[in-house]
C-alpha cells in the first residue's frame, strides 16, 4: 500500500475521531438533521479530511 494511501487512511481516522470530541469548539447549527442530531461548523472539518482522504486514495492508486 502507498503511502498516500495509508495517509487517507489516517486522514479518514482522525475524521471519524473529531466528530465525538469536538464538542467544546462546534460553534453554529448550519443543518438540523433532527431535535437531536446537527451539522455544526467543526463537523466541516471532518468533511474537509474525509475530502482530502479520498483525492489521496485517489491519486495514490497503482499506474502499473
Amino acid at each position: 500500500m502507498g503511502r498516500r494511501r495509508v495517509v487517507a487512511l489516517v486522514l479518514v481516522a482522525l475524521a471519524l475521531l473529531w466528530l465525538p470530541v469536538n464538542q467544546p469548539v462546534e460553534g453554529p447549527q448550519l443543518l438540523v438533521l433532527s431535535e437531536t442530531h446537527a451539522v455544526t461548523a467543526a463537523d466541516l472539518l471532518s468533511v474537509a479530511l474525509v475530502l482530502v482522504a479520498g483525492w489521496l486514495w485517489w491519486t495514490g492508486r497503482s499506474r502499473h
